[in-house]
């Protein structure tokens, strides 16, 4: 995740002289401390110098060509689960979300597998494959 263009959506003042909301930086990888052990933290170098860890969700993503792959990585990624098979919503025994796994085949011909345990991403694809009229198996564990 380097030289992403960003921009601060909150005020930083605290950590550093001039970290107010819009100033603009750049990503420089996973070098701080926060951002080598939590994916929730990027190291930023903003406009004054001045590097630091910054939360995603602290920063708004301004760069127009990165977006653009990030796109068109998605439109791809939603063509590839028409082809989602073998989908499965675990739940717990008191119906609680456990998790959600499928197949589906990419673009290249792999077959990949995907196991996801987050809730709001599994809810989302759920969505996708309830559009695309896919059959979900519940499982209940007990």
């Amino acid at each position: 995740m380097n030289n992403i263009k960003v921009e601060l959506k909150t005020d930083l003042t605290k950590y550093g002289e001039g970290l107010i909301a819009g100033i603009k930086g750049i990503t420089i990888g996973q070098q701080g401390i926060w951002s080598r052990s939590n994916d929730n933290f990027i190291t930023v170098k903003f406009e004054n110098n001045i590097i630091l860890d910054v939360l995603w969700n602290s920063l708004e993503i301004i760069d127009e060509e990165y977006l653009q792959k990030l796109s068109k990585t998605k439109t791809t990624y939603l063509k590839e689960l028409k082809t989602a098979t073998n989908i499965i919503k675990t739940i717990g025994p008191k119906g609680g979300f456990k998790y959600l796994s499928f197949e589906y085949t990419r673009i290249d011909g792999c077959h990949w597998s995907k196991s996801i345990g987050l809730k709001k991403e599994a809810d989302k694809l759920l969505d996708v494959f309830s559009e695309y009229k896919l059959n979900v198996k519940i499982q209940k564990i007990i």
